[in-house]
């Protein structure tokens, strides 16, 4: 019979240490979970954040809009019912702009709205300069340009003060035209769907998105 002494067995890890080895484990995969979840969540609530951003600021440019166009209305009262002339038309209608107490930048603020990079100005269309405003005196150009096709003023990111373009009438190849003329600065999560405003001749302010000229 042999003296050599057997070999020890090894020895078992004690329940305790296994269970803080499986906590380890638990909490690594928590961790991962957790980090591959708000990996995913951000680009998600980027896009749902601009999706509010673009809302909010379509609802300031309408608001700018509405107000410039109350303007050129009543310079057109004063000026038998006629819209500026282009090349000062940002000038002549600023003294006809008002706005509530304690609006931020006062009046004047209508003449600039949010973007999604720069600000957005307007541009003033060539063809609205002279334009008779008032139905019950046609003059030759409002007989061949109805109102709701006129287009009077549009966005436009980084516009300069009075600046102005020739915008044809909105029907036929005109309203390709326009589509080309627009830069669509209000974001959409479907880039088809970014818009941009513009306000026609009648005062109607309307929503036009790159689906929209894309045949």
């Amino acid at each position: 019979m042999s003296d050599t002494p057997a070999e020890p067995s090894p020895t078992r890890p004690s329940k305790r240490a296994t269970l803080r080895l499986d906590q380890r484990i638990l909490t690594r995969i928590s961790y991962t979970v957790v980090t591959v979840f708000i990996l995913i969540l951000i680009p998600i609530g980027y896009r749902v954040y601009l999706n509010f951003k673009s809302q909010r600021d379509l609802t300031i440019g309408k608001t700018n809009l509405l107000n410039i166009y109350k303007a050129l209305a009543t310079y057109a009262q004063d000026w038998d019912g006629r819209l500026p002339p282009a090349e000062r038309w940002t000038e002549l209608v600023a003294g006809y702009l008002h706005a509530p107490p304690n609006t931020p930048g006062g009046a004047m603020s209508y003449l600039k709205g949010p973007g999604d990079g720069e600000d957005v100005s307007y541009v003033y269309n060539d063809l609205a300069a002279g334009y008779n405003l008032e139905s019950t005196n046609k003059d030759d150009r409002q007989k061949s340009i109805a109102p709701g096709e006129l287009v009077v003023l549009i966005e436009k990111t980084g516009a300069k003060m009075n600046e102005h373009i020739v915008i044809p009438p909105q029907r036929g190849m005109g309203i390709d035209k326009l589509g080309k003329l627009l830069d669509f600065s209000h974001f959409s999560s479907d880039e088809k769907k970014a818009t941009s405003l513009v306000v026609l001749a009648n005062g109607r302010i309307e929503q036009r998105t790159r689906q929209d000229f894309q045949h």
